[in-house]
């Protein structure tokens, strides 16, 4: 196995990882991750594996992925043997392996057609982390939170910064097969407006500029979540804080047009 130790970006998915599996977030072999990263133009790689997706916007690029069957507690660990580096061709319809593990994610192309719609729309956003925290998972199941707009305003209303940190609300996908290009092209779509996706019974789909800004978002939705089932074990439906009470907050800190 072609060694990459020197790549900084392993310090972000070893750390994140471990975080995600301390959490409880990722059992067994769930969910995944990668980042693109600054061209390695001295690195050789086998670009002949066709995408069944045209990525024109990362073509050149290359892109870290964890590997399939791995799990988050393993990478928290020792992320190396655990995580691939894979090159996009010029063509952007071609990609190859060039080193660590070449058994990718069966989401590596949901992975790159999600990348391509992020260096389209938001660039800055170069860091993909998707997982399954229970909590989230379970909001799918509330008749009525269907939708991206119904669990934006009744999740992120229950705690002040919420929605100051999260203010275009969440995206939300119909339940998808997993691994499946429609579900990594409709995230996509949701990708250009949020920064996180809920994808129904499955999981959570959340970008940044790295993994761990990924991470910040994911806790932040998952505290207002824990927050929402803690009422309701109580017998409470909470109504939330009201939207103008919401409009005034985000209008104090420039980000109101956000919303």
């Amino acid at each position: 196995m072609t060694t990459f130790s020197y790549i900084k970006q392993l310090d972000d998915f070893k750390t994140t990882a471990a975080w995600l599996a301390r959490r409880g977030w990722s059992e067994a072999a769930g969910g995944n991750m990668s980042v693109r990263l600054d061209a390695l133009a001295a690195l050789h790689e086998d670009d002949h594996i066709e995408l069944p997706v045209e990525v024109p916007y990362i073509a050149g690029q290359i892109v870290l992925l964890t590997g399939s069957g791995t799990r988050a507690r393993e990478i928290g660990e020792n992320p190396e043997p655990n995580i691939g580096l894979y090159k996009i061709a010029d063509d952007g319809r071609h990609y190859g392996w060039i080193a660590g593990n070449h058994n990718p994610s069966m989401e590596l192309p949901a992975h790159f057609a999600i990348h391509n719609a992020l260096e389209k729309n938001r660039p800055e956003d170069k860091a993909i982390l998707h997982t399954h925290p229970a909590s989230l998972i379970a909001l799918c199941h509330v008749p009525g939170l269907n939708s991206g707009k119904a669990i934006s305003d009744k999740i992120l209303s229950l705690q002040s910064e919420a929605r100051l940190i999260l203010p275009e609300g969440i995206g939300f996908v119909d339940h998808e097969l997993p691994g499946s290009l429609e579900l990594g092209l409709k995230s996509a779509e949701q990708l250009s407006r949020h920064h996180l996706v809920l994808w129904q019974y499955h999981g959570l789909l959340a970008s940044g500029a790295t993994l761990a800004g990924a991470f910040d978002k994911l806790e932040v939705f998952e505290k207002s979540a824990s927050i929402y089932w803690k009422l309701r074990a109580a017998n409470i439906d909470p109504a939330g804080i009201d939207k103008s009470t919401i409009k005034e907050i985000l209008k104090a800190f420039g980000r109101l047009d956000r919303y």
